[in-house]
């Protein structure tokens, strides 16, 4: 298994991402590509979709200003999701404080590590 596997988790495919969100799956690509969702790309060129972004049968409607965010420092779509579904000092995941309704500190704690990030 993949280390990758136990850092983001599990993940849709496209048509699977479609099916939850009840969209085609260009509006899964579109929404990908304007990071309104999180897509990771595999080597071997399949695109999945982390579960942790998707609740109640949609995808967050502020990770598009965390991802920006988080892209600004670096445009790695697999740092982001790490970043975002990791806990960090026995605090619940970005992720899961988005969730929770922290977005104000989501977005400081992602300006810090994006500015690291281009140091």
């Amino acid at each position: 298994m993949s280390p990758w596997a136990e850092i983001v988790g599990p993940c849709h495919t496209t048509s699977s991402l479609s099916r939850v969100l009840q969209i085609d799956q260009v509006a899964v690509a579109d929404a990908a590509a304007e990071l309104r969702a999180l897509r990771l790309r595999t080597a071997d060129g399949r695109n999945l979709y982390p579960a942790f972004q998707v609740q109640d049968d949609h995808v967050h409607p502020h990770l598009q200003q965390v991802l920006l965010v988080l892209k600004s420092g670096i445009d790695d779509p697999w740092t982001w999701a790490q970043w975002l579904n990791t806990e960090m000092d026995s605090e619940p995941s970005p992720m899961s404080r988005l969730w929770a309704g922290d977005l104000s500190g989501v977005l400081r704690d992602a300006e810090h590590d994006a500015w690291a990030w281009r140091s």
